[in-house]
């Protein structure tokens, strides 16, 4: 006959397999979908960043620039907020999780993102920021003030808080 000790080292093994193998095998598919996230993410981020950093310029005054940018943010009061500040917030979660400024420029009034938020690991508000351009175009073309694509902006991110910012 066999060795009873062989078959009972046997099952042994088989119990410890069993035992460590699933949280083995978890922990490595987890670590592979993570890294695998970061990859998308990473190449989306600039995307993100260039469209983000993207700046329209309004060929008016401040004045008549702010109006019609008021106009804009009105009539969408869940996606666009208009600030005490006189800035403009692009609403993800919060009425602020994009700041946008009306700074004066060489040819009228540039209307740009100053800082942004991130949720979920990347920032959240390019589509409603390519909305508020188009309306603000629009709405600007109506007025008969002509509108221009600016220069891209860069911004830098600050890990503590997950916010980009104007560098």
């Amino acid at each position: 006959m066999d060795n009873p000790l062989f078959f009972i080292a046997l099952i042994a093994a088989v119990i410890v397999l069993a035992i460590f193998l699933p949280r083995w095998v978890r922990r490595s598919s987890r670590t592979a979908g993570e890294r695998a996230e970061q990859r998308v993410t990473a190449s989306r981020l600039e995307e993100l960043l260039g469209e983000l950093g993207s700046t329209l310029v309004l060929h008016a005054p401040e004045p008549v620039a702010r109006e019609i940018v008021d106009g804009v943010a009105l009539q969408q009061p869940r996606k666009f907020t208009v600030l005490p500040d006189g800035g403009y917030g692009i609403r993800f979660v919060e009425p602020d999780d994009s700041l946008v400024r009306l700074v004066e420029d060489q040819g009228g009034t540039r209307v740009q993102i100053e800082r942004f938020r991130e949720y979920l690991g990347r920032p959240q508000t390019t589509e409603f920021w390519a909305d508020l351009c188009s309306r603000i175009a629009s709405a600007a073309s109506a007025r008969g003030v002509a509108t221009t694509a600016g220069p891209t902006l860069r911004h830098r991110r600050d890990d503590a808080s997950g916010t980009w910012s104007l560098e």
